[in-house]
Formats: C-alpha cells, structure tokens, sequence
C-alpha cells in the first residue's frame, strides 16, 4: 500500500509534458524535423537539416552541417565544430543568442 502512495505521488509530482528533442547524429544526411518547441541537436558532419517547430535551442557539434531552422523568441544557437552553416527566423524577428566554438561557422538572421 505505501509503495502504491509513493508511485501515486511521484508520478504527480512529475511535468505533465517534458520539453520535445529532436537529434540528428551521423553523416551526410537530409532529413527534415519537427522539434516542437524543444531542443534540436545535430551531431555529425555534413547533414542538410530543415528544422521547425519554433525550438527554443539548437545545438550543433560537428563540422560542415548545414541548418535552417525556425527558433522561438529568444531561441539560442550554440555551435561546436568548424565549417557549420545555420540559417535562422524567429516568429517576432528577435535575434537568436549565440555561442560558437570553432572555426569557420556561420549563423544569419532570415526574414
């Protein structure tokens, strides 16, 4: 019975829905994803993402992906890699905070 009342109340306890993720990890894939409001991550190198769903963040480790992105107001881009291409628009026109580590990456603003 007391294990029953703690399941019961851990499950309460816990969000009714957790944040999406979508993850793209290898090589030279074309893929198009919905992250739904979540954290989009692309591992690898030399992907062509297409990525909706307003993300709150997007996270690239890798070299020479390329990324279009919808991000939400105040959405984020941090880059871990050389060579990374990452095309953005927000819903309001914000500009994304960004956090490159690398050589040769590249993160512009689309309208």
């Amino acid at each position: 019975m007391v294990v029953r009342v703690v399941l019961l109340l851990s499950a309460l306890a816990l969000p009714a829905t957790l944040p999406a993720q979508v993850r793209q990890q290898g090589a030279g894939a074309t893929q198009e994803l919905d992250c739904d409001g979540g954290v989009a991550t692309v591992e690898g190198a030399g992907n062509t993402m297409r990525i909706t769903g307003r993300c709150s963040a997007l996270v690239i480790q890798g070299a020479g992906n390329r990324v279009v992105i919808d991000l939400a107001p105040r959405g984020s881009v941090r880059i871990e890699g050389a060579s990374n291409t990452v095309f953005y628009r927000t819903p309001d026109g914000s500009k994304a905070r960004v956090n490159i580590a690398g050589a040769g990456n590249r993160v512009s603003f689309q309208r």
